[in-house]
């Protein structure tokens, strides 16, 4: 209840905000008629009724702070200043952008004031006190649910006076009515009663309307039914009634705002005045009108009806308030145009947006932290069942668990949950193995240094131990991995899968629900022997406080050190960059753990275990405390000045940071030191996630993209190997020995990509298409699939450009079988930029060669990627005239890869100037490139 009340007394700042500014825009508009100033106070009644709606999205939020004192360089321990150690010598460097703090005096109150609402009990408070904003959120709800059952009860009594009419079918009334309706050419089925209750007409309903008559209606002559009804027609043709209901809805959830109570108590008189101003067209002009109405008014009782249905009526006094503004004569202009109706919508809707943001710090009331009040030392509950460590060998270097089915089932996920379904949608093989990232109960990953690297020291290798939701598909996790080229392996001790598209990569099915995925067989075996040794892990003490988090880290701190002393240890950074400021803790930490929690707000713990020397590593941390503050706002300020678009987009991460840092806290116990950070403010989370995922995406495309690159250079070392033994690549289509029979080249490489067994099973002799080779179409290797590729199996990715001086510009007899060599496409002589070739299309000719490439093999594309419906056998590639270029790409957005001659695979955005990506492509031309 705290939350919520200090989320609505924000709504009453923003309904504040709009309804001063409808009432200024309103003061402004006397020149316009009443339907005008009525439509405007609909729009604003409409906007305060969003504003409710908005209160249960954390967007939008504009920042509302003003300036602060920097708790960023405070700490908990009593002694920092005489104890913490300096900072480093180029701290010195860093940025010293300061500028003089700007305090409102209003600000300053106005803040004060939020302050003391949102005070938290104390930890030793009975948890059965409320909070001030609490006591204020009780009895706004309270307060609201009186109004909504008043309002409620005066509908359906409405519902009941209208059953309770007497209908006056038959009669004068019905006649007059029926022609006013015809010479206002409205169609709505209308109804007319009669109720002795009544002092005055009304309409009651907007989709079947009624027009209920006093029954004193009797006594008044033909000019003032005519009148009474002409009025009540102008109120259904308004619809004025559907904005009585949003109006009074508005009041009963705004009981409070006087502010609100105007507004539709105005938005009522300005409807009853646009309906008099039809009225009186219809009764032959303002004058008349105004007598019928003053006569009226004279022999109307003063009699009230009573109970909650009199506020969807209208009552005697806004009668005699209506002839008194008609004595006035103000203007009477029509109802302004469509589109400036239209711009009344939208700049209301922009003035209720920005108001919306006003909301301070506060997280929306769907993302509620309905939580009972925390200690200062923050220990979230339980996220789920513990992260255990059966399969972390004792030299592991350190593991990442967390729990992607449970976090991604938080409020403040949300984005992460969209992008995520929308890069699905795009990009087939998001998830590496197949498996959605909803489906993963636990993601355990598990470093270790093992293999030894060209210079003798180890880099970092993983393993990931997954434990899933429901059942495991196995055949298409095995796909997914293997992509069709899988090895099964079968040890003494288990069995597992080898794949050649991830290279060295080993895969481990242990049960319906569990599987493993290594880099390497050593980690897989090293993982394997952990478990099967049932020993408790060394580190289970340590692993305790963070187990059940949603994610939970551990750094064998010790390990690492003493491989990087003894310079066995890759670890891809030079550490004497941080070893000076942080040398305490390298020196005497063993063990750091890390546990973070997304349970309605953000929860972290950390904590250094040493033998000794716990006070140093207790004063060097709050020293980096200090400087980490003093550095992220240094950053903050200067992105702000500076302005750039690739600064600015790293503000939500930074504020994020810097919120988590000014609510560290430190404890110690013996020798163990340990850190606490708490925000309950999940807004800027989600705002940093906004910028952190589509990294995190774009990532991922980029793994995708290196996967694509892999293929293409297995490709081109298989045209190399069939140069090494041919003298030339591979032509563009390969005539079989009947000297007819076309087939494609990507056939005669599969015995350079270890597919000899396949290429034998193809038979040359018959079309590629025939019922025998479609045995073969379909077992498509995987080198010639795209990661994203998510067409059938057998449409190939890669493909060769065809034409006049390219690298597939000629074809030949696959090599040891006996064939026709044919010239598919014409080889100029020389070329542009000299060579040799064969220049008649009868005479037998051999594939490009490597010196028939004279533009050099780093600048000459050998095969591209291509989304083309092309199957792997058939002897078609893309044609080249050598003017208009082909489409190329189609996996990634942005650009395209290509395999060059050399070897190499690079990525060519799809900005390429048209004359660079025609270079590339032709063997001679001479050109420079200018590479983009």
């Amino acid at each position: 209840m705290h939350q919520l009340g200090i989320s609505l007394l924000w709504l009453g700042l923003q309904v504040t905000i709009v309804t001063l500014v409808a009432l200024v825009i309103y003061l402004g508009t006397k020149r316009f008629g009443p339907r005008t100033r009525s439509f405007l106070l609909s729009c604003a009644v409409g906007m305060t009724l969003l504003l409710a709606l908005l209160t249960f999205s954390p967007w939008p939020r504009w920042q509302t702070t003003w300036k602060q004192a920097a708790p960023a360089i405070k700490t908990t321990s009593d002694n920092q200043s005489a104890t913490a150690p300096a900072a480093p010598a180029n701290a010195s460097e860093l940025p010293t952008l300061k500028r003089l703090p700007q305090e409102s005096e209003w600000g300053t109150v106005w803040e004060g004031f939020l302050k003391g609402l949102q005070q938290e009990p104390v930890v030793d408070q009975p948890s059965n006190i409320p909070t001030p904003a609490g006591i204020v959120g009780w009895l706004l709800v309270g307060g609201f649910l009186l109004a909504a059952l008043r309002l409620l009860f005066g509908y359906f009594s409405l519902k009941r006076l209208v059953s309770q009419a007497t209908s006056l079918q038959g009669t004068a009334a019905e006649e007059a009515l029926d022609v006013l309706a015809a010479e206002q050419q409205i169609s709505h089925p209308l109804q007319l009663r009669e109720h002795a209750s009544l002092t005055t007409a009304a309409v009651i309903g907007w989709w079947r309307p009624v027009i209920l008559l006093p029954t004193a209606w009797r006594e008044w002559n033909p000019e003032q039914l005519r009148a009474v009804l002409a009025h009540e027609l102008a109120h259904i043709q308004q619809r004025d009634y559907l904005a009585i209901l949003g109006a009074e809805l508005s009041r009963s959830l705004y009981f409070y705002h006087p502010l609100v109570h105007w507004l539709v108590a105005r938005l009522r008189l300005e409807q009853e005045l646009a309906a008099d101003a039809s009225a009186a067209v219809t009764s032959g002009g303002a004058d008349p009108y105004l007598v019928v109405l003053a006569e009226m008014a004279v022999s109307q009782s003063n009699h009230r009806l009573t109970g909650p249905a009199r506020a969807f009526l209208p009552t005697h006094s806004t009668f005699l308030r209506r002839i008194e503004m008609l004595k006035q004569k103000r203007s009477s202009k029509k109802m302004i145009s469509r589109s400036q109706r239209v711009l009344v919508v939208c700049s209301m809707l922009i003035i209720g947006l920005l108001a919306a943001g006003f909301r301070g710090n506060q997280i929306g009331l769907a993302q509620e932290a309905a939580e009972p009040p925390a200690a200062k030392s923050v220990t979230s509950k339980p996220a789920g069942k513990s992260f255990n460590l059966d399969y972390v060998p004792n030299n592991a270097l350190g593991v990442l668990a967390l729990r992607p089915s449970t976090l991604l089932q938080q409020d403040s996920m949300n984005y992460v949950r969209f992008s995520i379904q929308q890069a699905q949608k795009k990009y087939p093989r998001l998830y590496p193995l197949g498996l959605p990232l909803q489906q993963i109960d636990s993601l355990t990953l598990i470093f270790l240094a093992i293999d030894l690297d060209r210079h003798g020291a180890r880099s970092p290798q993983y393993g990931a131990v997954i434990q899933t939701t429901e059942d495991i598909d196995r055949e298409s996790v095995i796909k997914a991995f293997s992509s069709g080229g899988k090895i099964t392996v079968v040890s003494d001790e288990f069995e597992y899968f080898e794949s050649r598209t991830f290279s060295r990569s080993c895969l481990s099915i242990v049960n319906d629900r569990q599987l493993i995925f290594a880099q390497s067989l050593t980690v897989l075996k090293q993982l394997l022997h952990a478990h099967k040794s049932q020993k408790p892990s060394r580190w289970s003490k340590q692993w305790q406080p963070v187990e059940h988090e949603m994610i939970a880290t551990l750094l064998n701190l010790r390990q690492v050190r003493e491989l990087v002393w003894k310079n066995h240890l890759n670890i891809g950074f030079d550490h004497n960059l941080w070893k000076p400021s942080l040398a305490p803790v390298w020196d005497n930490t063993d063990v750091i753990t890390l546990g973070i929690n997304l349970d309605r707000k953000i929860s972290l713990r950390s904590t250094l275990y040493q033998e000794l020397h716990g006070d140093q590593v207790r004063k060097t941390l709050d020293a980096a405390h200090v400087l980490g503050a003093n550095m992220l706002e240094q950053w903050q300020e200067q992105y702000l000045l500076e302005r750039q678009q690739e600064q600015i987009k790293k503000l939500p991460l930074i504020q994020l940071a810097e919120k988590l840092l000014q609510s560290i806290q430190f404890e110690q116990e013996g020798e163990t030191v340990s850190l606490t950070a708490s925000m309950s403010d999940l807004a800027v989370l989600a705002d940093a996630l906004v910028t952190f995922v589509p990294a995190l995406l774009e990532a991922r495309q980029v793994a995708l993209r290196l996967d694509s690159f892999s293929n293409i250079r297995h490709l081109v070392l298989a045209m190399h190997l069939y140069h090494d033994k041919h003298g030339h690549f591979p032509p563009a289509v390969v005539m079989g020995p009947d000297g007819k029979t076309p087939h494609s080249w990507r056939v005669a490489l599969l015995p350079y990509l270890d597919h000899e067994k396949l290429y034998k099973e193809y038979r040359l002799n018959e079309p590629w298409d025939s019922e025998h080779n479609k045995k073969v179409l379909a077992k498509m290797p995987a080198v010639f699939k795209h990661p994203n590729d998510s067409r059938p199996g057998y449409l190939t990715s890669y493909l060769g450009v065809v034409g006049p001086n390219t690298v597939f510009g000629k074809s030949t007899r696959p090599a040891g079988r006996a064939g026709i060599e044919m010239s598919t496409e014409a080889f100029v002589p020389g070329g542009p930029g000299g060579g040799s070739g064969v220049e008649s299309k009868s005479v037998p000719v051999a594939g490009v060669s490597m010196r028939q490439i004279t533009d050099g093999t780093s600048n000459t594309i050998a095969i591209v990627e291509a989304r083309r419906d092309i199957p792997w056998t058939k002897p078609e590639d893309i044609p080249f005239d050598g003017k208009t270029l082909p489409k190329l790409g189609g996996f990634s957005p942005g650009g395209f890869s290509v395999g060059l001659c050399d070897g190499a695979a690079r990525y060519l955005p799809d900005t390429i100037k048209p004359e660079t990506l025609k270079y590339l492509l032709l063997i001679n031309d001479s050109h420079p490139i200018d590479w983009p």
